[in-house]
């Protein structure tokens, strides 16, 4: 490891120290694993490449933040705000930046968008980015304490997902706030979360995005856009998809999915590998009637199965009925 690395690392660990750490609250008013999910941690490797402070793959080259990610885009206009982690003073507001839509920023392609930044004392800063244009709530200047509203999630900036990226340095080095101490590989010795343990916030290796059946194709575009685009099926002879949106998936994990008739017995079966690393997986399968031998759905209810295996033990399964009505005379 480059010695100019290692030297500043070390003097952040060294920083930190129960007499001057900071304890942080939650940045993002959501339910983790519900509403919310963790997508990209800091990278914590410093020099060539990335993986995630547990050697994951949910981080990317010099990534100094933690991004924490709502479900799809259409998640926004629910206006989930961004919370100040700890009391300091606002020392920069940034409100005036487009809304992207998720599209290229040519004006500011690796940006933070609009953005807050508070001075906690003691070399501790935090910065949150990616706010929604003229949603800011404070001004700079203005005293904030945990837990006090910012703005909300945007798509401002560099971003094709809608998230809050939020960084916390002390003196300019960036402080993995899972770890408390500055990136200095992925089997590095840690200090201690800087996390309140009030926000309930671990390490989570996976999330589930989304599961469903649809007959609507679930390209990637259209899961993440809105889930409420992939409408039950409701075709007597139209295809039926069975889709799986996954966060952090490992080479040799696998997704089995089935289908079964209104008589109970299966008659769609496909598992699919996973042969690398990937922070998201989506998957599908599509049946139609000819499946089953005939050019049209019987009506009844049906059910789908997805089972996902990690270190071949089942980590997921999940069961999902749909009723296909006779048809219409």
């Amino acid at each position: 490891m480059n010695t100019t690395i290692r030297a500043a690392a070390l003097f952040a660990a060294a920083l930190y120290t129960p007499a001057n750490a900071i304890e942080l609250g939650m940045p993002i008013d959501c339910v983790i694993g519900e509403s919310c999910m963790v997508q990209n941690y800091v990278d914590a490797e410093p020099e060539a490449g990335a993986r995630d402070f547990q050697c994951g793959p949910l981080a990317y080259d010099n990534h100094q933040g933690t991004d924490f990610r709502l479900r799809n885009r259409a998640e926004i206009a629910k206006g989930y705000a961004v919370l100040a982690t700890a009391p300091g003073q606002i020392v920069s507001v940034i409100d005036d930046q487009p809304d992207h839509d998720f599209q290229d920023a040519a004006d500011n392609p690796l940006g933070c968008g609009n953005a807050v930044m508070i001075n906690h004392g003691a070399g501790w800063v935090s910065q949150y980015c990616h706010l929604a244009k003229g949603s800011s709530r404070v001004r700079v200047g203005q005293s904030v304490q945990t837990g006090d509203p910012l703005g909300t999630v945007g798509s401002s900036g560099g971003t094709d997902f809608p998230h809050l990226h939020y960084a916390i340095r002390r003196f300019n080095a960036v402080i993995n706030p899972y770890t408390g101490v500055s990136p200095t590989g992925c089997n590095a010795p840690a200090a201690s979360p800087l996390w309140s343990a009030s926000t309930g916030l671990t390490y989570t290796p996976s999330a589930l995005f989304g599961i469903g059946v649809t007959g609507v194709f679930p390209s990637l575009e259209v899961v993440k856009q809105d889930h409420d685009l992939l409408t039950a099926p409701d075709s007597a002879t139209g295809p039926i998809y069975v889709w799986l949106h996954l966060l952090g998936v490992r080479t040799g994990d696998s997704a089995r999915f089935m289908v079964f008739g209104p008589d109970g017995r299966p008659f769609a079966s496909e598992l699919f590998e996973i042969t690398e690393d990937e922070t998201i997986y989506l998957a599908n399968i599509g049946v139609t009637p000819s499946d089953m031998g005939t050019d049209r759905w019987p009506a009844g209810e049906y059910t789908a199965r997805v089972t996902y295996y990690t270190d071949g033990d089942e980590a997921l399964r999940e069961t999902l009925a749909y009723t296909l009505p006779p048809p219409k005379t």
